[in-house]
């Protein structure tokens, strides 16, 4: 498999991918929408990405902790935190360039990999990723965000390994494709299954990475096939219900609206645009007052789990500013920013008379859930945060203050 030198655009893990400067964020004065300045904001992401994120990464074993509790004040083991929380290092590393962050990455990565990853070359589901729980489900969702985090090594480190773990659970997710994109392998009934959580923008995203990072087209054909059915799963009123076909999560949302710009901007196909605009135009309708919502409401419009997941409002508000860039509906600006807020009002800060906030493993991370519910922070949720933190920073700095590239299709 060898790569392309192409400048890659897909920018999932890092605003750096997209070709964006990092900003020098040294403005004092606060940003209307955030309450907070552009200076104060950079502090708060490199102080978790320093002093709280290093509290979440067992050395021995070489991997992050899945959460920590701070109610029984105890780690539990590595998991597939592994999986998304490497994702922040890489998105620091760019800013900072400190070595040991991407030291930690590959560290985590190859955690994940020994633990998670069907590696043996007899299996036909190779590069398949189990489910924490259910360790016979091998998951697409997994295997997509799998192939993100190798072409993000491959990207920084240059070593021909990450792009062949890339390449290996990209064959696990057209595997999926050609069984009526299935979500899911089962390996005690060795079927296919596609009920389940239908996250077809993560799918979307690993391909157009692949096409960068190869030059190999056949990558974006991949993609526009896993687009088009995509398509066909939009509720009439908007919105995409990816949990069993009646729900919807905000944990499947950011990446659809995405991965569907990303493809409108490849291909020139208007439905793909429109299609994002539809699905956000359905979440500013029952964005909160807070700028949150809610994590699961079903196809009735019925608010099934009113608990916020924080760490999916920095995601959906990424989606969002890339959303206003291509069309420049200052609609998708404010709530975004609205969006940003509410993830940044869940930041555990020193000095706030937070008991917790003495903890240090507890300080400058992000409570998993609001209400609190467990009071655990997670590494896999800091990376939405604090990579949308950098996105804010840099997109301030380099996108907002020039005219907007309107898309045109």
């Amino acid at each position: 498999m060898t790569a392309n030198v192409a400048a890659p655009k897909v920018s999932v893990v890092s605003p750096q991918d997209r070709g964006i400067p990092v900003a020098v964020a040294t403005s004092e004065e606060p940003v209307p929408e955030l309450g907070l300045s552009p200076a104060e904001l950079e502090r708060r992401a490199k102080a978790n990405t320093f002093e709280w994120l290093p509290t979440q990464f067992d050395e021995q074993a070489g991997a992050f902790y899945g959460h920590y509790s701070a109610r029984e004040q105890r780690f539990e083991p590595p998991q597939t935190s592994n999986l998304i929380g490497p994702w922040q290092l890489l998105a620091a590393y760019d800013r900072y360039g400190d070595e040991m962050l991407l030291t930690r990455a590959r560290r985590a990565a190859e955690w994940f990999y020994g633990h998670f990853v069907v590696t043996h070359p007899m299996r036909i589901v190779i590069g398949g990723v189990r489910d924490a729980l259910r360790a016979h489900e091998l998951w697409s969702k997994y295997a997509a965000e799998f192939v993100i985090l190798n072409v993000g090594l491959y990207r920084r480190t240059h070593e021909q390994e990450y792009l062949d773990r890339a390449f290996q659970s990209s064959e696990f997710l057209i595997q999926s494709m050609w069984h009526d994109f299935a979500i899911r392998y089962n390996e005690t009934t060795t079927t296919w299954e596609k009920q389940g959580w239908r996250a077809f923008g993560r799918a979307i995203e690993a391909y157009l990475e692949m096409e960068q990072v190869t030059g190999d087209h056949a990558w974006l054909e991949r993609a526009v096939r896993t687009g088009d059915f995509g398509l066909t799963l939009q509720a009439d009123d908007g919105c995409f219900y990816l949990i069993d076909d009646e729900y919807f999560n905000t944990d499947l949302t950011a990446d659809e609206i995405r991965a569907f710009i990303l493809l409108a901007q490849r291909t020139g196909r208007q439905e793909f645009l429109d299609s994002a605009r539809r699905f956000a135009d359905w979440l500013l309708a029952r964005q909160r007052e807070d700028g949150s919502w809610p994590l699961t409401i079903d196809c009735h419009g019925q608010v099934v789990v009113a608990t916020v997941g924080p760490g999916d409002m920095p995601n959906i508000g990424m989606a969002l500013l890339q959303l206003h860039e291509a069309t420049g509906d200052d609609r998708y600006r404010k709530a975004a920013m609205h969006a940003f807020r509410f993830g940044l009002s869940t930041q555990v800060l020193p000095g706030t008379g937070d008991e917790y906030a003495l903890d240090p493993r507890v300080c400058w991370g992000f409570w998993s859930w609001a209400p609190r519910y467990d009071y655990t922070v997670s590494p896999d949720q800091s990376t939405h945060h604090v990579r949308g933190m950098f996105f804010l920073l840099d997109w301030i700095a380099h996108v907002e203050m020039k005219p907007l590239d309107i898309l045109e299709v």
